[in-house]
């Protein structure tokens, strides 16, 4: 852009290091991924144009983009038409392009300034003192500005500088906040993409290979040792179909949705037996269930059996080598509760609030010999809130850690009244 007079040495070289920043890919890159170019006003961001104006006492504050070919105009305070409808203005007229170096522009008297005097929106404008904020990304590319103006001469004080340096700061923390919060919907997206194809492209060689297993038990079925051998295959597939259900689970959960149940009529204590049974194998004489009453309910029993299976291995594998894990139940007139108590190191306080998020592990599981990835808790609570119920933590190294899962009798019921 042409200038109104010749400018001094600093000023020339000013202007044309900003003018190398003004097509920047880089820098372009970082304006569109903020997503606010061309966009309406938002409260977020007129608020602090507003409260700039009314903390320095002036007229007109605004914040801008600038890309290398326009300034626009995000938020204002004051700012008049035709530009309050436009929003833009062409970059040869804007004055924020020179800020593109990370220097702001901060004038008591912009028509005596040697820079600002010459500038051909300076007289237009009524721009007389002017602080101008370079607004600047973790990566360092100036995305635009924010900007205050009077139309007659103001000595600024240190004051006055700090509130607009704040204001930027809040400006960007909202910018950078979005930007975050747009890159971990991607991950996301991403990883469900991920997962799904990963549990699709598992599932297919394992039902190959379980139903080659089965059919060498068919044709060997007087040879003893490789009906064991077969056994011994099924339960590594069955187990490995598992984790491949637990990772499409956690991740369903994760993304904020629920696990699918298939509901019917089931007994809360013979799937608590037969699923402690099983790991019996794994772990002997660790169980020691409790249960008085009949359990029946309305339930998914998969699901009931997920959540014992998740719970008691984890106090087996977690708890203190040795000691006998607790395995009660107990209900009421209208709930079931199943609680899995083991002794052993507890659980760090500030861990318990995080303990049900997927793939956290708290330290001392991560520390230990025992391998995972965090899936089996965040399972058992999306599995009891699917049911209408929730899944709670307690850990002292009195009391021993105790994991509570409270279920409704009805499950139906309960899910057609939150829905």
């Amino acid at each position: 852009m042409k200038f109104l007079g010749e400018l001094d040495a600093a000023s020339l070289a000013r202007t044309q290091r900003c003018n190398r920043r003004l097509g920047d890919p880089n820098r372009l890159q970082a304006i569109r991924e903020t997503g606010l170019m061309d966009t309406p006003p938002e409260e977020a961001f007129d608020r602090l144009a507003r409260l700039a104006a009314q903390l320095l006492d002036v007229p007109l504050t605004i914040m801008s983009l600038v890309d290398a070919d326009r300034q626009f105009f995000k938020a204002d305070y004051g700012l008049a038409s035709p530009f309050k409808e436009t929003r833009t203005l062409p970059i040869d007229a804007s004055l924020c392009r020179y800020t593109l170096e990370g220097e702001p522009i901060i004038s008591s008297n912009a028509p005596a300034d040697v820079f600002l005097k010459f500038h051909p929106s300076t007289g237009p404008w009524g721009i007389v003192a002017l602080i101008v904020l370079p607004l600047i990304n973790p990566e360092g590319h100036v995305l635009g500005t924010f900007c205050c103006i009077q139309p007659k001469v103001r000595e600024w004080t240190e004051q006055d500088l700090t509130v607009m340096r704040e204001l930027t700061a809040s400006i960007m923390t909202e910018v950078n906040l979005r930007n975050q919060i747009k890159k971990l919907k991607t991950e996301q997206n991403l990883r469900d993409t991920f997962v799904a194809a990963l549990t699709h492209d598992l599932r297919t060689p394992l039902t190959a290979a379980k139903m080659s297993v089965q059919l060498l038990g068919r044709r060997h079925a007087d040879l003893a040792s490789v009906q064991t051998s077969v056994t011994r295959v099924s339960g590594s597939l069955d187990r490995a179909e598992r984790m491949i259900q637990n990772l499409l689970d956690a991740s369903r959960i994760q993304a904020g949705k629920q696990v699918a149940l298939e509901m019917g009529e089931c007994d809360f204590h013979a799937v608590t037996a037969q699923t402690l049974d099983e790991l019996a194998a794994l772990y002997p004489e660790r169980f020691v269930l409790k249960a008085e009453g009949v359990f029946k309910m309305k339930a998914d029993p998969l699901g009931l059996r997920r959540i014992v299976e998740n719970l008691a291995s984890n106090a087996a594998k977690y708890g203190e080598p040795g000691t006998p894990i607790e395995v009660l139940l107990d209900r009421s007139e209208r709930q079931v509760s199943l609680q899995v108590r083991n002794q052993g190191l507890p659980i760090a306080a500030d861990e318990l609030q995080t303990i049900f998020e997927p793939f956290h592990r708290t330290r001392s599981a991560a520390e230990s010999a025992e391998k995972g990835w965090g899936l089996g808790l965040p399972l058992v609570r999306g599995l009891a809130e699917a049911h209408g119920g929730k899944a709670t933590v307690t850990s002292s190294a009195e009391q021993g850690t105790c994991f509570t899962v409270t279920l409704p009798l009805d499950t139906t019921s309960e899910q057609r009244r939150s829905a």
